[in-house]
């Protein structure tokens, strides 16, 4: 994986006085710009990510924003007017998104007392039938 580093650079949470219930949560990232970067010989290439949750009706928001850098790619090959183009650079960079920077949201999402941005897995117990004899 060429992924060597993502950063968090900018975090902003608000919530409003009163929330409501019904709270519907809309979580959008997104991957804003990429450069080339020089880390002493070696070229890296640099995008910017945003991830956004936003919590309807309006009581509150989540932004959280930095870099992605990867290595070992051909910024020529990957790169087009200062975005990413190569799929399976931009499938690893969403799928960081959802990791380190919503892992940074889930926490804050629960100090704000949002609902959580994601979905967690719900556990069910279920009775053993009983045995005949």
């Amino acid at each position: 994986m060429p992924i060597w580093r993502v950063t968090i650079d900018s975090i902003k949470g608000e919530r409003a006085p009163k929330v409501l219930k019904g709270i519907t949560v809309e979580v959008k990232p997104s991957l804003i710009k990429a450069e080339i970067e020089d880390a002493g010989k070696t070229k890296l290439v640099r995008t910017d990510y945003k991830l956004v949750a936003k919590y309807s009706p309006d009581v509150g928001k989540i932004e959280i924003g930095g870099s992605i850098y990867f290595i070992n790619v051909d910024p020529k090959k990957v790169m087009e007017k200062g975005k990413l183009k190569d799929v399976e650079l931009i499938r690893q960079a969403y799928q960081r998104i959802f990791l380190e920077p919503m892992v940074t949201a889930i926490g804050l999402a629960k100090e704000l007392r949002l609902p959580l941005p994601v979905k967690m897995p719900e556990v069910k117990v279920e009775a053993e039938p009983a045995k005949k004899k």
